[in-house]
């Protein structure tokens, strides 16, 4: 919980709990209680006091109070991974019985930051102690409404019903949950149709209509803040010559991408960030498919003809990627580019794009935000790196650098000077063509008909399994 970043996700709300949880766009509250019951901030923005929960126990039969939360928040911090950085604006936790304070260098939105999806979950101290061999061995010890009973690696997590979670359980509520490993969506889609499973968590594009008609199942869109982009690689020849880049972008076709390869499950990406999140700068446009345009910048660029050769690694198993890639492909033939199709596992061509000695000139992404603020794609993808984690695009630029931190100092206070500053780096993001981006997705989810209670909040990737039945 301290350092996962990505599809673990899908235990991990159902595990652990943050202090906070974000509602759904247009609810009446933006917050739910989580673990903690009511919260304020000083006048000047400085400070947070959360008022904890009472009578809370940890999966491991360990007390939840403040001393428990101040120590999961700073471990996390220590550690230096995954989210770790939404806290890197706090100065000190003050815990004292079942009151916690958070106090900022900077006004923050630490209502926000507390309830994000990654980097914010509290867990027990005794687990704290045991450390990250022992989490990763399939342990866990949360407050959440699910135990994890068994973990079979890239296999399986079975989860089962916490018979003393402190928000009670009612009649048709599950008490086991499975979450299975299928990387392939056909075999997704065969378990579904069989019964044998009851959700797919992306169901591809192509397939929403196929599952609708299927007796017993449905697939649908939901608002989703995912948004899908190849990031260029700014460092690695030909791609580290600026107008090179630009001409790439030149060379996507967007309106048949989303439109047929998406299925029209999708909307034409318009900059770094989904329109649907609060800061996106709406004056910016996604670059034309022109490939006209495109020939003029390759030949502006400088770059010898020999050299127009570019190399592009994507998941392997989504149909989306594949089939973008290939159709970007067949486009840059036309103009003498040489496209190399480099599919794979992620984690393998995570770990090569992580390496410039490995990296691809070209890499899929699909983001979506750590917590409900446009400073995460920002951050996360594109601000200077020391070690590449997700700055798979190598990029480095002060300028940016320097908006996109002035903006998350000013977020807890001024957000409307705040969107300036993020609105300045996203023009220069698109200006040093650091990615395609090319779509703002539209989650699709596929299940049982007979499964209640599915809600679409696009503040998680997750399926809280606690707030559906059958």
């Amino acid at each position: 919980p301290a350092s996962a970043f990505s599809l673990e996700v899908m235990m991990l709300v159902n595990v652990y709990e943050p202090l906070l949880w974000y509602n759904a766009p247009g609810s009446k509250e933006q917050f739910s209680p989580a673990l903690a019951t009511d919260w304020s901030v000083s006048e000047d923005g400085l400070s947070w006091t959360f008022n904890l929960r009472e009578n809370v126990k940890f999966h491991d039969g360990e007390p939840f109070n403040a001393a428990a939360a101040k120590t999961a928040l700073e471990r996390t911090m220590e550690l230096k991974k995954g989210a770790y950085y939404i806290w890197s604006s706090v100065e000190s936790i003050e815990a004292s019985g079942n009151t916690l304070v958070i106090k900022t260098k900077t006004p923050q939105p630490i209502d926000l930051i507390a309830s994000s999806q990654y980097g914010a979950y509290i867990y027990s101290p005794k687990a704290a102690a045991s450390g990250a061999d022992w989490f990763n061995q399939g342990n866990a010890a949360g407050t959440g409404p699910y135990t994890v009973r068994q973990w079979d690696k890239a296999q399986q997590v079975v989860l089962e019903k916490n018979a003393d979670y402190w928000g009670g359980w009612t009649e048709g509520q599950f008490d086991r949950v499975i979450l299975k490993v299928v990387t392939e969506n056909s075999t997704q889609l065969q378990m579904l149709k069989a019964g044998e499973a009851d959700f797919i968590s992306l169901v591809p594009a192509d397939m929403v209509d196929s599952v609708n008609q299927e007796k017993g199942l449905t697939a649908y869109a939901i608002p989703s803040w995912k948004n899908s982009q190849f990031l260029i690689n700014t460092k690695k020849a030909p791609t580290d010559n600026k107008k090179f880049r630009q001409a790439l972008t030149h060379i996507w076709d967007y309106d048949t991408v989303v439109n047929e390869i998406y299925a029209g499950y999708a909307d034409v990406g318009r900059g770094p960030i989904p329109a649907s999140m609060w800061g996106h700068d709406s004056s910016i446009q996604a670059p034309a498919f022109d490939l006209q345009m495109a020939k003029q910048l390759l030949e502006e660029s400088g770059v010898p003809k020999s050299e127009w050769k570019v190399s592009i690694a994507y998941i392997g198993t989504s149909e989306e990627y594949k089939n973008s890639a290939l159709l970007f492909q067949a486009n840059a033939a036309q103009l003498g580019v040489e496209v190399e199709l480099l599919p794979g596992e992620w984690g393998v061509i995570w770990a090569n794009a992580k390496n410039l000695d490995s990296a691809p000139n070209m890499q899929s992404m699909t983001w979506w935000p750590t917590y409900a603020t446009p400073n995460d794609w920002l951050v996360g993808l594109f601000r200077t790196e020391e070690k590449a984690l997700f700055n798979l695009s190598h990029y480095s630029n002060p300028e940016y650098d320097k908006n996109l931190n002035e903006g998350i100092e000013l977020e807890g206070s001024d957000r409307a000077k705040a969107i300036e500053n993020y609105a300045k780096a996203q023009q220069i993001l698109m200006d040093d063509a650091v990615a395609i981006f090319y779509a703002d997705i539209k989650q699709r989810v596929a299940r049982a008909e007979d499964i209640k209670g599915r809600e679409a909040n696009p503040a998680y990737a997750a399926v809280f399994f606690y707030r559906i039945s059958r």
